[in-house]
């Protein structure tokens, strides 16, 4: 079976890159389009080491490419990581990393997060993002590009201490008003259907996965991680977890690879997924500035917002504007993912 790599880059995908060879490393590249400078945001930005190489770099896949929504430092990590996986001593190559964009590889009229935005925000109900920017280019690709008919090995890149997100890509948390015992449900039949890995199961077995079906805790995904409107096309596959590596060994392993600078939070820079730590902080960072004001004139254009907050049993929006006038709350450390469990557009 072809083995393929799905990245993101941030700091996990990107060892499992290295460390676990694949035929194909694929990086599906967001596209936005760029505006609201500042004197600031602009030094900022052209501070970034390797970010004119890294955009040339893109746009030999897609010529009109400018910006993504992702941080800076992404792209440029994707280019370093690339030319560190090319096979190639041509000059000229397209590296070790094989980008997809929505430009070229979508099926639908959103070609940027832009293009979204003005229909509709995507939030942690409706992640239209998710599937129209990432799985939708990424299956067209790997249908195309790779295998036409028979499945690939996709290999996520969480680690043993995220096997929570590994239950997340196939079940979904049921609210409790809306549980519904299922006495007669038998994860085996999933496991033999879906191809889960062996050390997957174990682990599945001591988080009793089944007894939480069972109780109605969880429900089966009605769109599972291997079909894109039901073709089959691949199966689950976690090097990270196989082989027990959990955060420790990747913070030591990128502290001696200086070289290699990420950006302090993965994935899209608005994301509805970060928390409101994560949302400051990029607020905060001159880089991103001009992405947040952005997520900012989108909410205010459709009277509405990407993210929710839950007080008690309520939800309330979270607009971009009010989470950058909150008092600064604690930073966190190693904010390599946020809570959103796909496998597409997160480490």
């Amino acid at each position: 079976m072809i083995k393929v790599n799905s990245l993101s880059g941030g700091q996990t995908s990107s060892f499992m890159g290295i460390h676990f060879p694949a035929d194909h490393n694929i990086f599906a590249c967001v596209e936005q389009e760029a505006y609201k400078y500042t004197p600031e945001s602009n030094c900022a930005r052209g501070k970034v080491d390797g970010l004119l190489a890294a955009q040339s770099w893109l746009r030999m896949f897609h010529p009109g490419f400018w910006m993504s929504a992702e941080d800076d430092r992404t792209l440029v990590v994707m280019h370093k990581l690339s030319q560190e996986l090319c096979s190639s001593s041509d000059p000229v190559s397209l590296g070790g990393v094989e980008v997809v964009f929505t430009h070229n590889w979508g099926l639908s009229k959103f070609k940027t997060y832009d293009d979204m935005a003005i229909e509709r925000l995507p939030n942690s109900q409706t992640r239209m993002c998710t599937e129209h920017l990432k799985i939708v280019p990424m299956y067209n690709y790997i249908r195309n590009r790779i295998s036409k008919v028979d499945p690939v090995e996709c290999r996520i890149g969480f680690r043993l201490d995220e096997l929570d997100r590994t239950v997340n890509m196939f079940f979904r948390l049921v609210e409790i008003k809306d549980r519904v015992p299922d006495p007669t449900f038998d994860l085996q039949t999933v496991i033999n259907q879906m191809q889960i890995p062996s050390y997957l199961v174990r682990w599945w077995d001591i988080m009793g996965v089944e007894n939480m079906v069972r109780k109605g805790e969880r429900k089966l995904k009605p769109n599972p991680f291997n079909y894109y409107k039901k073709d089959y096309y691949r199966v689950p596959s976690f090097p990270l977890i196989e082989h027990g590596i959990t955060k420790a060994e990747v913070v030591k392993y990128w502290k001696g690879r200086p070289e290699y600078v990420f950006p302090p939070i993965s994935n899209c820079v608005m994301c509805f997924h970060h928390t409101i730590q994560q949302l400051q902080q990029q607020w905060n960072d001159p880089i991103n500035w001009n992405r947040m004001k952005w997520a900012d004139d989108a909410e205010k254009f459709k009277g509405n917002t990407f993210k929710r907050r839950q007080v008690g049993k309520r939800t309330y929006s979270a607009s971009m504007e009010w989470i950058k006038g909150l008092p600064l709350q604690t930073q966190l450390d190693f904010i390599d993912y946020s809570n959103c469990d796909a496998g597409s557009c997160s480490d």
